[in-house]
């Protein structure tokens, strides 16, 4: 029996995904997330708890949400 000239070649893949069309989505799926990620503590920037224990420890910004309580 003579075997063809071109072996068809397999790639891995999941639910259809190979690695290679996962790439594409991977960078995109990162940058929404992290826009949604901001907008989301943007959004409730105002609530005590988050603007405490989140915003005013980050290290560029946080100036931006300490507040300065004046002395009574």
């Amino acid at each position: 029996m003579v075997q063809p000239p071109i072996r068809p070649k397999t790639r891995f893949n999941i639910s259809g995904y190979s690695a290679e069309t996962a790439r594409y989505w991977v960078g995109s799926s990162a940058r929404w997330g992290a826009f949604a990620g901001i907008m989301g503590l943007f959004l409730v920037s105002q609530v005590p708890t988050i603007k405490q224990s989140i915003l005013q420890k980050t290290p560029v910004l946080g100036w931006y949400w300490k507040v300065e309580e004046p002395a009574k």
